[in-house]
């Protein structure tokens, strides 16, 4: 299992109440970052307390991952639905 396979597995077991965590790496590293859990609750309950933001850029060592947070109680907002990340050219 690659650290990414792991990383992503990590993500999954956490399980944050009442949300879905995507995540996209923008640089990724050859240790395991060691503080990833404590970042994806630390940003819940930012949430919880009223923050706007989804999405949160963890950096650890040369990993770099964009975290986004999706309700999983209601249709996610338009800022932050997937079809934005993709144009299709012709």
């Amino acid at each position: 299992m690659t650290n990414v396979d792991q990383i992503f597995q990590k993500i999954a077991e956490i399980s944050i109440p009442r949300f879905f965590i995507t995540v996209e790496f923008s640089t990724v590293g050859k240790d395991m970052p060691k503080h990833l859990d404590a970042f994806l609750w630390e940003k819940y309950e930012l949430i919880l307390h009223g923050a706007n933001g989804r999405k949160f850029i963890y950096r650890e060592g040369d990993w770099r991952m964009i975290l986004t947070f999706f309700p999983t109680d209601r249709v996610v907002d338009e800022h932050y639905a997937l079809k934005n990340k993709v144009q299709i050219k012709k």
